[in-house]
């Protein structure tokens, strides 16, 4: 897929880096436009709050095509019911370790539901789930481009670093850009540098990180990635061309 068809909008997230008009609740969600794809992915934790956002960043729920839950946490299913309130037209897609009665009622509440058992599970050209992963079994998205791999977490409990080394072997491709939460927050400085250096020897050319990820180490990534830390938060959008990544806010 070419960047240039991509943009990317933090819809729900802790974290408001320019204290915009969203809302900020704890929780993740984004928005994934491609030229033929609108993706929710995740929901965040209040669907009133989720549906105000995507109003104020100008996104019509009616246009959500699909939705990805990266895992059965509060803090990303709790927006669900309001945006298939709105819009059953939906195509679902969860692991199959959330609830059986979670996935049965949302069989009649959407278009499809699909339960992602498989690595590296494609979901149409060109956008993959990685299957569930680690102890809390959670899926990430994973974008191929033809300027490396977009992987958008929820909160990457098994390690942003183990899910992006994954996907590197598979796709034999580098990555463009980690998003989303990154499950730092009760890590100290000696392990998010290790993390840092992991990702400098990766050779990854952009992360931006939020919601679960801590203060200390959205500062260590700050501080050590220079151009390849992009803020992340609530109202972001991020957009790409071929020389590199476009944020805005």
């Amino acid at each position: 897929m070419n960047i240039k068809e991509i943009e990317i909008y933090t819809v729900f997230n802790n974290i408001n880096p320019n204290n915009n008009s969203c809302k900020s609740l704890w929780g993740f969600s984004a928005i994934i436009k491609t030229n033929n794809k609108k993706i929710l992915f995740d929901t965040g934790s209040n669907g009133r709050v989720l549906i105000e956002n995507l109003k104020t960043i100008d996104i019509n729920p009616l246009d959500i095509d699909t939705i990805f839950i990266s895992h059965g946490h509060w803090d990303h299913i709790g927006g669900l019911d309001s945006i298939v309130e709105l819009n059953n037209k939906i195509d679902l897609y969860v692991t199959k370790h959330l609830s059986k009665n979670f996935i049965n009622d949302y069989k009649t509440l959407t278009r499809r539901v699909t339960t992602v058992e498989d690595s590296f599970y494609k979901i149409s050209e060109d956008i993959y789930s990685t299957g569930p992963v680690g102890n809390a079994k959670e899926q990430s998205l994973i974008i191929d481009t033809n300027k490396g791999l977009i992987i958008v977490f929820g909160c990457a409990h098994s390690g942003t670093e183990i899910i992006a080394k994954m996907a590197q072997e598979h796709f034999k491709k580098d990555i463009l850009l980690l998003l989303g939460g990154f499950h730092l927050s009760d890590k100290n400085e000696k392990e998010i540098s290790n993390v840092i250096d992991l990702f400098k020897e990766s050779g990854i050319k952009y992360i931006s990180p939020s919601h679960c990820t801590g203060d200390l180490a959205c500062s260590l990534f700050e501080k050590y990635m220079d151009d390849s830390y992009i803020r992340g938060g609530v109202g972001q959008k991020i957009k790409f061309e071929e020389s590199g990544v476009l944020e805005l806010f």
